[in-house]
């Protein structure tokens, strides 16, 4: 017996060690180098939950959407009972499902909706899953089983639990339907409750769908103005450059941003946007 621990704990310790490089790539974006890692991990313990559930997450990141599925499936067989991997199982098929021919796509809708919706099972508060299904409803053909009204129930569902996402549901309802004046309401609705970057951008998203594009300048410099956030300023920024408009305003943005100064990745992204408007 003695013999044989000595001669496993190289290889946990060795899979411990790669589980740890897995997770500070996760963490740092780094989904490929994770892929690796964790994959190397379940060399040596196949069955092993958390590398199992990193990797899919890391397909995910990274939109390969048949790999996520492929590992999601695997922990939903050894752990049926988790809301989560039901929802991750059901969401990755779904978007297998989008980008695969209408044959294929058919095949997997039943086996995305059961996921999502034993997703809701498990959790009645799961708000990813209803997202997902609102989605699935809306936008296939009623032939294969969409329904307007039903998205409208999941939009509801999702108000009981989270006014924010109710308002944002409704309005990517409208939007999709090209109710656009609707759809400015419920994102406007959404704002007032959230004031997240999540709001804000599903609005400019609006205007842009719509062609409105000063109002789509408007949104995204109170969002970046208001939340002093990189990620709008710097999408006005990118729309500056696009349109060649607005560029000195882009910058007054850029400029009145209080960045933390330890973030390198913040300041070189900054800098970055600077020079290509000037």
């Amino acid at each position: 017996m003695k013999t044989l621990i000595l001669f496993l704990w190289p290889m946990l310790f060795m899979a411990q060690t790669q589980f740890e490089k897995g997770t500070t790539a996760f963490n740092n974006q780094n989904y490929n180098r994770a892929i690796s890692y964790f994959s190397d991990v379940l060399e040596e313990e196949p069955l092993d939950k958390m590398a199992r559930d990193y990797l899919g997450q890391s397909y995910a990141k990274l939109d390969n959407w048949k790999k996520s599925a492929e590992v999601s499936k695997t922990l939903v067989e050894d752990y049926p009972e988790d809301a989560e991997y039901n929802f991750r199982y059901g969401g990755a098929l779904g978007l297998v499902a989008k980008n695969a021919n209408p044959f294929k796509a058919m095949s997997l809708l039943d086996d995305v909706k059961f996921h999502l919706k034993k997703a809701i099972q498990l959790d009645p508060k799961h708000i990813e899953s209803r997202w997902a299904l609102l989605q699935i409803y809306l936008e296939i053909p009623g032939i294969l089983g969409g329904s307007e009204d039903t998205s409208r129930e999941y939009a509801s569902q999702l108000k009981s639990i989270s006014p924010v996402d109710g308002a944002l549901a409704n309005g990517f309802i409208e939007r999709d339907l090209e109710n656009f004046d609707k759809a400015e309401s419920f994102y406007k609705e959404a704002i007032e409750l959230g004031q997240s970057e999540t709001t804000y951008r599903e609005l400019a998203e609006l205007y842009k769908r719509s062609n409105q594009t000063i109002k789509r300048f408007e949104a995204l410099e109170k969002a970046a103005t208001k939340l002093n956030s990189l990620e709008l300023a710097s999408d006005y920024a990118e729309l500056a450059i696009t349109l060649n408009k607005n560029k000195g305003k882009a910058l007054v943005i850029l400029e009145a941003l209080n960045l933390d100064e330890s973030n390198s990745k913040d300041k070189r992204k900054l800098n970055q946007l600077k020079s290509k408007l000037k």
